[in-house]
């Protein structure tokens, strides 16, 4: 694969960070940023769907949830 252009403050500031990390190459701080982005939009991903389906369905589980808690719940007593 080919190398990619990037300028001398860019390069500056992954030598940097790769020293804070403790990552020996370029190569690697770029491997962990790319791992990191996919994180964070698979959880944007997750996060919108969780939102959505609250948009769709929250009214319901609410009214189950309170149906649920008024029907009292058998507890032992010592």
């Amino acid at each position: 694969m080919a190398a990619i252009a990037i300028s001398r403050e860019d390069e500056r500031r992954i030598v940097r960070l790769g020293k804070r990390l403790g990552v020996d190459s370029k190569a690697g701080v770029i491997r962990l940023a790319v791992e990191e982005l996919e994180r964070r939009v698979e959880r944007e991903r997750l996060g919108e769907a969780v939102r959505s389906y609250v948009r769709k369905y929250g009214r319901l589980d609410r009214a189950e949830n309170l149906k649920l808690s008024t029907g009292g719940v058998a507890r032992d007593e010592k």
